[in-house]
Parts: structure tokens; sequence; C-alpha cells
């Protein structure tokens, strides 16, 4: 079952709101090149909490605003894995991982 708008703009508020008390929310900008990574996550230049500030969120909230086709996820694709990789053992892992993992479900097809 696809998400509504509402869910999903509730959802990355929260997720902003859980990466800002976790310490993984920046009030630096990213450069212009690094927002260009062709790189899957723009690993190559940007964490994952990075990316899911500087390009994921950000995405997310334009194809919202905008009421566009939202993305979908096959049933087990997502996220997630790499959240759970890239916040493991920390403070965050489970707070924001449980967020993106809610955001997964919502973007399944």
């Amino acid at each position: 079952m696809m998400a509504s708008y509402e869910q999903l703009s509730r959802v990355l508020r929260l997720l902003q709101q859980a990466m800002s008390r976790a310490g993984h929310w920046s009030d630096k900008s990213m450069s212009v090149k690094a927002l260009n990574s062709s790189q899957p996550f723009c690993l190559d230049v940007m964490n994952f909490s990075q990316w899911l500030q500087f390009v994921f969120i950000p995405k997310m909230q334009i194809i919202i605003d905008a009421r566009q086709v939202l993305p979908s996820f096959a049933k087990g694709q997502g996220i997630e894995p790499m959240a759970s990789e890239f916040y493991k053992n920390t403070a965050a892992e489970k707070s924001i991982t449980a967020l993106i993992r809610q955001l997964d479900k919502l973007l399944q097809d």
C-alpha cells in the first residue's frame, strides 16, 4: 500500500528531528560538486547522514510538495539496509533506522 503525501511528510519531519537530536544533522551545506555525485548514496563525497539531509529528504519533499508520483520500492528493497549499516552501534541506531524502515514500508509497491 502506498503512503499518502501527509504520512511521508510527517515521517520525514520525524527523521530530521531524530537526526538532529542524535547529532547527525549539519548546519553546513554541501558543495555543488558533492551534490552532483553519480555514486549510489553519494558515497564518494558524503556519508549516509549527509546523503539523507542533502539529497534524499529534500528530493522527497519536492515530490511531496508538487504531488508528483512517489518512488516505490519492491518488498525487501529500500534504504534501511544502508541505514542499519551506517548507524550500527550508535546511539541513533534505533530511532533513525526505525523511521527509515517506516519510510521504506510506506514506499513499498
